[in-house]
């Protein structure tokens, strides 16, 4: 699987309501050792929303530092910014992600760091 399949997706939980579409993804090093690079990659989960820009900027994280003006006018555009764990997404169809539960249990992106 390419990241470029995941990008752009609408998510869409069992009852069919949509959370938006991927932004981004949160990816963890800890996988397996690989030459000189160190530990693999590995994709933790998907955030996702109706805006885009301040997500692709870092902004939807609660931590992220940044000019003031900045960060309040991101933090108010991104306010409906989602993570959604790797371990929820059922299946993954051409433009469209299929996840377990409902869009309203998925937390807001800087919660789950």
């Amino acid at each position: 699987m390419r990241l470029t399949e995941l990008l752009g997706a609408e998510v869409v939980d069992q009852a069919g309501r949509s959370a938006g579409h991927v932004h981004d993804v949160r990816l963890i090093q800890d996988g397996p050792i690989v030459g000189g690079f160190g530990a693999s990659l590995r994709l933790d989960g998907l955030i996702v929303g109706r805006r885009a820009v301040g997500a692709r900027l870092g902004y939807e994280r609660r931590k992220m530092k940044g000019p003031l003006p900045v960060r309040l006018l991101f933090g108010w555009l991104h306010h409906d910014g989602r993570y959604v764990e790797w371990e929820r997404i059922e299946r993954i169809e051409p433009g469209r992600i299929l996840i377990s539960g409902s869009v309203k249990d998925l937390p807001e992106p800087g919660a789950s760091t």
